[in-house]
C-alpha cells in the first residue's frame, strides 16, 4: 500500500482547485434539512465550503449551487470550525432534472434562484 507525503496530498488537492464565492446550500437527501454556504473553492473532485454555523446535517448530503442549478452528492471529508471538505460524487442539473427525490432540492433551487 503507498501513501502520498503531506505535501503530495496537498499538490494533488490543488490541481483543478478553482477559487470561488458561490451562494449554496448543504441538504440532507429528502431536504428536510437545509443549511445555507458559501462554496469557496472547488474542483472536479471536491469543494471547500463554509457556513455561518458549525450546525451539522446527518446522513447523506446533497450540495447545491445556486448559479449554476446544480447539485452534487457529497460525502463529508472534513470539518473545521465553520469549514467543511466535501469529496463531490454524482452531480445533477436541477434545471432539467424531475428525479422523484430531487424534486424538493430542486424546489429550493427555484426559489433562491429568484432571488
Amino acid at each position: 500500500m503507498s501513501s502520498l507525503s503531506a505535501a503530495d496530498a496537498a499538490q494533488r488537492r490543488n490541481n483543478g482547485r478553482q477559487r470561488t464565492l458561490l451562494a449554496g446550500k448543504l441538504a440532507n437527501v429528502d431536504a428536510t434539512e437545509t443549511l445555507d454556504c458559501t462554496i469557496r473553492n472547488i474542483s472536479d473532485t471536491g469543494a471547500m465550503i463554509e457556513t455561518s454555523s458549525p450546525q451539522r446535517l446527518s446522513g447523506p448530503l446533497h450540495l447545491l449551487q445556486v448559479k449554476d442549478g446544480v447539485a452534487w452528492d457529497v460525502e463529508v471529508v472534513w470539518r473545521r470550525g465553520n469549514r467543511i471538505g466535501v469529496r463531490l460524487g454524482d452531480r445533477h442539473d436541477l434545471k432539467a432534472n424531475t428525479e422523484v427525490q430531487l424534486r424538493a432540492l430542486r424546489a429550493i433551487w427555484s426559489q433562491m434562484a429568484l432571488r
